[in-house]
């Protein structure tokens, strides 16, 4: 005879998640999700993070938008206190294979913006395409040795693909690189703890 085993659904706070629709069916199909951004009325640089438990801080394309993300990062600490929280973390890749490209011919890397109303110093048509309101680019060693700075630890990380409609032999070339060397992908994941000392 075997017992039911209950299984409890791990808790996520999603934060900038907007429909909340990748992190349900990207990342966490089987959890308890809540998300809290500015569309939901939540802005985490004037109200921080709502206190837990929380299992997995998820800050999907997040802290290169914010002002002050010493000041996010201080939040997550602080809710992640005297629990095993995971803060995951990921965000555009400054040194992408080809914004190293990008920057050799004179051009602005992708994701870095130079003004508030025009996007500027862009290749192509690229333009055109609308800001995004970025405020701060990381490459993985920096965004490791601020997470470091702040006392995280456990980091891991890995690089990810272009979600970006392009042609068959760009999208090629961005995934053989991702997997080679994840310095060189379009994005980079970030999973770390909090050690309370």
């Amino acid at each position: 005879m075997t017992a039911n085993v209950i299984k409890i659904p791990l808790k996520v706070l999603d934060v900038g998640g907007g429909s909340k629709n990748r992190a349900k069916y990207e990342f966490y199909p089987e959890a308890d999700i809540t998300t809290i951004d500015l569309q939901s009325g939540w802005d985490v640089m004037t109200k921080g993070l709502p206190d837990g438990p929380w299992d997995i801080i998820l800050a999907n394309h997040f802290i290169e938008h914010i002002s002050n993300p010493d000041y996010f990062l201080d939040e997550c600490k602080r809710v992640m206190n005297h629990h095993d929280t995971i803060l995951e973390i990921a965000t555009p890749n400054l040194a992408a294979w080809y914004n190293r490209i990008l920057f050799l011919a004179g051009y602005v890397p992708n994701h870095v913006e130079l003004s508030n109303r025009f996007n500027v110093g862009k290749p192509f048509k690229w333009g055109d395409v609308p800001l995004g309101g970025h405020k701060y680019v990381y490459t993985i060693p920096a965004l490791c040795e601020l997470l470091m700075k702040h006392g995280f630890t456990s980091i891991q990380w890995t690089g990810e693909c272009s979600t970006y409609t392009c042609n068959f032999i760009i999208r090629t070339i961005d995934k053989i690189l991702t997997k080679l060397n994840p310095n060189l992908a379009s994005a980079i994941r970030i999973k770390c703890r909090y050690l309370h000392l």
